[in-house]
């Protein structure tokens, strides 16, 4: 399984454009060729993927998915540790877990950022509204898939946090503000 993020602009857009804006940033623009997301938006739409592979590891709709940490409690129990010592290795390790935590947030928020600088330009140069789909596929990206339901927002409502925060599998129109 693997996750891809589709952008969605106007078939008239001028591809150049949007592919320069793109590159600039580190992103290409691949056309997604799947007849269930063509007939998902309908017609005037073009649905690019923005990465050759896949876009695993994207900020975006990320919050909605929580990291595992578990402590070794238990384990260190079972080697007799004393509960005194349990105590001060699981306050150890659940600092060292923060601080991971808060550099994951970090980058997230600057991938966000670049995405919302995506958009700018994106709707800086000529799209009325642009969308995104961040969607976890299980197989093929051209597979038929179910149609995302939709959420409208203004540009000038839409925040990094929000990005992060993006419901996964939703189809997010976003419009000049």
């Amino acid at each position: 399984m693997c996750t891809f993020i589709t952008l969605f602009l106007p078939t008239s857009f001028p591809h150049v454009e949007a592919a320069a804006i793109m590159q600039r940033s580190g992103r290409r623009l691949f056309v997604q060729d799947s007849p269930s997301v063509l007939a998902a938006v309908g017609p005037g739409w073009q649905p690019w993927l923005s990465a050759a592979h896949c876009d695993c590891g994207t900020a975006l709709a990320s919050t909605s998915v929580q990291p595992e940490w578990k402590g070794d409690a238990e384990r260190w129990r079972k080697k007799g540790w004393s509960e005194a010592r349990i105590a001060r290795a699981l306050s150890e390790q659940l600092a060292r877990h923060e601080q991971d935590q808060q550099v994951c947030r970090d980058r997230a928020l600057a991938d966000a950022g670049q995405w919302l600088q995506r958009i700018d330009a994106l709707l800086g140069v000529g799209a009325a509204r642009i969308g995104l789909l961040v969607r976890v596929y299980d197989g093929s990206v051209g597979a038929r898939q179910p149609k995302p339901p939709e959420h409208h927002w203004s540009r000038d409502q839409l925040a990094a946090a929000d990005l992060l925060a993006f419901a996964p599998g939703t189809l997010h129109w976003i419009e000049r503000g």
